[in-house]
């Protein structure tokens, strides 16, 4: 085959094979896309607004927070730090709950998962994020 139709031939080819891979990608920062069951969760209930962010080194009982969509009842909501059940303080906004809660004192000196588990039958969803506890 003559060069001057195979490069455009395959730059053609590896353009749309990179537009189809982009479009199949990542699920937008919104909770899980996949529940416990392996099953395609659905996309209403979004967790998101996790505060403090992803790695940040916080002190022993720092407070965090984050918002969740699509749900209108806090009683579907279980979170944990590093497997410890936390009490969540609620606010309802417009539509949408916004949880606070303190990390367990008895954290130090360690790394904690912040784990949200969204149990409704409609729409699961779970999410979380690491934190560095220093003294």
């Amino acid at each position: 085959m003559n060069k001057s139709i195979l490069i455009p031939a395959l730059s053609a080819m590896l353009c749309l094979m990179s537009a189809n891979v982009i479009a199949a990608g990542g699920h937008g920062g919104g909770g899980s896309s996949v529940n416990k069951s392996g099953k395609t969760a659905c996309k209403s209930t979004v967790i998101k607004h996790l505060r403090p962010v992803h790695l940040a080194s916080v002190a022993p009982g720092s407070e965090f927070s984050f918002q969740i969509d699509g749900i209108d009842d806090e009683k579907y909501v279980e979170v944990t730090a590093k497997k410890i059940p936390v009490e969540m303080e609620v606010e309802h906004r417009g539509g949408i709950l916004w949880f606070k809660g303190k990390l367990p004192e008895s954290l130090v000196n360690t790394a904690a998962r912040v784990h949200i588990e969204v149990n409704y039958k409609r729409c699961p969803a779970e999410k979380g994020w690491l934190l560095k506890i220093t003294e």
